[in-house]
């Protein structure tokens, strides 16, 4: 019966409480949104991180940590391969020559740290192979001799990436339904060959306003880009007596991955073609990279290995990553801040609502009373009432959020502006929002001890009613 008392005393006053509830739901659907886009952030990061960058497990030499020389390589690599095959919990691993060098083209140069891989073996650990970007040639391949695999940000240091708005590329805009006035200014820039994205962004500045650079500035910059493959580059390494060693590779393919930092700095060979190079009798093993079924096994598989390594190091992703660990070992607390910001400011609100509530029926309370109501009762239905209000409003934020969430999750959300800051740190520019059961669990519990907790005021302020006084307020 109290229950059925407090609903309906939350619709006395309609104007009220739905005021309320529109801001108890945009509060929820801020906050669902933004823990969305902070999940989404974070799986992407350590999605990138272990498929792309480090995997889960990797070994190395215990001073090639400290100093990565050459001759520094894991020891006793036959009897960690019979471990590694013998382990149920991996999907995968490899073998990798690992040596700082320089690049050079005949335009520009820039340090870089080169791989000699296995290319097949390669694509069990990595998801390289997947980021090769649109007309950026391809993955190596073992069976062509000479390639090499560079990312979009090296290609753009070494001077490979330019951009040239030809007749295609003019076809191609028409194709995206870009306007007559502005491909007729383009015309200014045709055939002119611009070998970095700052020089051809200024000459789209000086041909275009500001509208029109917002509107197809970024269009045009996609289709007028061009990757010179099968370039040249020359890379510089040392041998193990410190000799610089000098070798000719041609660029088979451009990659690029959400993280530009990663990217600058590494590029990918045939691990035979690399022993050619330094000429070595075999092929040096500086790192095994190691892929599982199941992230949550990384440390038990850490221990396995590490009996077996000897005199190496057995590392997992969260040493190897710690960025992306301490985000998703942190997320809960984000849940804490977040939420807990949104509800600290929505508690006030619904005191608010409720103390007001109370003022208005303070004749009603005292009558109450007097007939015998006792104060567990009148408490009772304080706190229903302000639960009833919460969570009509905390409902239609958690539907709404959801619903919001899993369209964004389906296109993702570009923070063009931002992008290359993001890129810089890890982080991908577009981001797919995702929001978890247990977030909605967590969010159901802080929406109702937020209710009980605004409620206890208002009931106190209640509970010290005089029935004789407020009997006789107007």
């Amino acid at each position: 019966m109290i229950g059925s008392i407090a609903w309906k005393n939350v619709w006395r006053n309609k104007k009220r409480s739905l005021v309320v509830i529109v801001a108890v739901t945009l509060g929820i659907i801020a906050g669902v949104l933004l823990i969305g886009i902070m999940e989404g952030w974070t799986k992407q990061r350590l999605h990138n991180a272990v498929n792309n960058e480090v995997s889960h497990i990797q070994i190395h030499n215990n001073e090639y940590i400290k100093n990565e020389e050459i001759n520094l390589t894991v020891r006793n690599t036959d009897e960690i391969i019979r471990g590694l095959d013998s382990l149920r919990e991996i999907s995968g691993w490899v073998k990798r020559t690992k040596i700082i060098a320089m690049a050079n083209t005949a335009w520009a140069n820039t340090g870089v740290i080169i791989y000699g891989v296995d290319a097949e073996k390669e694509k069990r650990v990595t998801e390289i192979y997947k980021e090769i970007v649109p007309e950026g040639g391809r993955y190596l391949d073992n069976q062509s001799p000479g390639d090499i695999l560079i990312s979009d940000k090296t290609a753009e240091l070494l001077k490979l990436k330019q951009y040239i708005v030809s007749d295609s590329t003019m076809e191609e805009l028409r194709k995206e339904k870009v306007p007559g006035t502005v491909l007729i200014k383009l015309e200014a820039l045709k055939d002119k060959r611009f070998r970095s994205p700052k020089d051809f962004r200024e000459a789209l500045q000086q041909e275009f306003n500001r509208k029109e650079l917002d509107r197809y500035g970024l269009l045009i910059t996609e289709k007028a880009l061009d990757y010179r493959i099968r370039s040249k580059v020359q890379i510089t390494i040392s041998d193990k007596e410190g000799t610089p060693i000098q070798g000719i590779f041609r660029v088979c393919g451009i990659y690029k991955t959400t993280n530009s930092g990663f990217d600058q700095t590494t590029v990918f060979v045939k691990d035979k073609e690399l022993a050619n190079l330094y000429g070595g009798d075999e092929i040096l093993t500086h790192e095994i990279s190691i892929l599982l079924n199941d992230i949550d096994d990384a440390g038990i598989v850490r221990e396995k290995l590490s009996r077996i390594s000897g005199d190496n190091s057995v590392m997992t992703w969260k040493e190897l990553a710690p960025d992306a660990a301490m985000m998703n070992d942190f997320m809960i607390l984000y849940y804490f801040i977040f939420i807990g910001i949104i509800m600290l400011a929505l508690a006030f609100g619904i005191i608010n609502t409720m103390l007001m509530a109370i003022l208005e029926r303070t004749k009603e309370l005292g009558m109450l009373m007097a007939i015998g109501m006792n104060h567990k009762r009148i408490f009772k239905m304080i706190m229903l009432e302000t639960i009833f209000l919460t969570v009509v409003g905390a409902v239609a934020g958690i539907l709404s959020g959801w619903a919001i969430t899993e369209a964004l999750g389906k296109t993702g959300i570009h923070f063009s502006s931002w992008g290359e800051g993001f890129e810089a740190i890890g982080f991908a520019a577009r981001v797919y929002p995702v929001v978890t059961p247990g977030f909605f669990v967590f969010t159901t519990i802080m929406v109702i001890a937020t209710a009980i907790i605004s409620s206890i005021w208002p009931a106190r302020k209640a509970l010290k009613l005089n029935p004789v006084e407020a009997l006789r307020t107007e």
